[in-house]
């Protein structure tokens, strides 16, 4: 009786209820296969993501390169920016500087005839300092015989 009590069912009852109980457990079993079978799948996707995540740190580090990297370009490109509205100045020295080989020679022509006129001024300069040298010789007797005249005063008196 105390086997009937603590169920609510006697022995017997239960015994009978076994098979169909069994039987209905047996229905079940392809439905708890599947299940089974799911939670492995969900077992080796759960194993796969825990192996992904384990990139995730180094991502971390190389996102933080490349926002330094970022800032690094953000300079540059104000740099190129500045660059970019210089351009029309350089074009406009580079055109200067393409004429610059014909303007060098024809500086070589002119500084060349210069030189050959700065040659004859030389020539010419000691031909005048000769010539002043020869009047001041000459004039060495004339400003003694002067220094003779009657009248000349002595406070004055001539070079030579």
């Amino acid at each position: 009786m105390a086997s009937q009590l603590s169920s609510g069912r006697s022995a017997v009852d239960r015994l009978i209820g076994l098979p169909g109980a069994l039987v209905d457990s047996l229905r079940i079993l392809p439905e708890i296969g599947r299940h089974t079978a799911t939670l492995y799948e969900i077992t080796a996707l759960l194993k796969r993501i825990a192996g992904d995540t384990e990139a995730l740190p180094p991502v971390r580090d190389n996102m933080a390169l490349v926002a330094e990297a970022t800032s690094v370009l953000g300079a540059m490109d104000g740099r190129i920016a500045t660059i970019e509205e210089a351009m029309p100045v350089l074009v406009e020295v580079q055109r200067h500087l393409n004429r610059l080989p014909d303007t060098m020679g024809g500086l070589d022509d002119k500084i060349g005839r210069l030189s050959a006129l700065m040659e004859q001024m030389l020539t010419s300069l000691d031909g005048l300092a000769e010539n002043v040298e020869a009047l001041r010789s000459g004039m060495g007797p004339l400003s003694r015989l002067a220094s003779r005249v009657p009248g000349q005063r002595k406070d004055e008196q001539p070079q030579s």
